[in-house]
């Protein structure tokens, strides 16, 4: 729920707005239109207004830039099909030569992640529950509640009931062990 200062809707802004250039190509590619062009600028505010308007709805963890373009091509995609069941444009491109070619919506790429992705994220995902599997129950509960969580040293301590010192020694050893065991010679952060 926003606060009643508006600082959510702040920080909501703060984040959208600097794609703003990014959401414009986005629609102006789909609508294979300069960036200038009425209906490009349209879809853009209409983008713009969508992603502030449901940033709670964005999931955490996911990040903001592919959230927002995913929203750009649907509007773009929107404008199209309402152009197209109005008569203001045909769906089917031309050729060079004339001749009749594909669907605009067919040539758009979809901007989400493909299988190949999604099975190594996938993957990824699995090695890094199996080696936090493996630590001790302290130090993953740490480990947890610092890097997903966002909770403070001091925050871990006292609701864990243990030292400063020994939450700040969880979470170093926790990402050094993390890291040799997923074979990666940095560490995490």
């Amino acid at each position: 729920m926003p606060s009643p200062t508006g600082s959510d809707s702040a920080t909501s802004a703060d984040e959208v707005v600097p794609l703003m250039g990014a959401v414009r190509a986005v629609a102006a590619a789909v609508l294979r239109l300069r960036q200038e062009d009425p209906d490009v600028q349209d879809c853009t505010s209409e983008t713009m207004r969508r992603a502030m308007e449901g940033r709670s709805r964005l999931r955490a963890g996911e990040q903001m830039r592919p959230w927002v373009l995913g929203i750009a091509r649907h509007v773009a995609l929107d404008m199209l099909r309402a152009q197209k069941r109005h008569g203001l444009v045909s769906d089917v491109m031309f050729t060079s030569e004339g001749d009749e070619g594909v669907s605009r919506t067919e040539t758009i790429p979809d901007p989400s992640a493909g299988p190949e992705e999604l099975l190594a994220q996938a993957r990824r995902r699995d090695r890094i529950q199996s080696a936090m599997s493996a630590l001790p129950e302290p130090m993953a509960i740490a480990l947890m509640k610092f890097h997903l969580d966002g909770r403070s040293y001091q925050e871990i301590a006292e609701e864990l009931k243990v030292p400063l010192g020994t939450v700040a020694t969880w979470v170093t050893r926790g990402r050094k062990t993390l890291a040799e065991r997923l074979g990666q010679k940095e560490k995490l952060t």
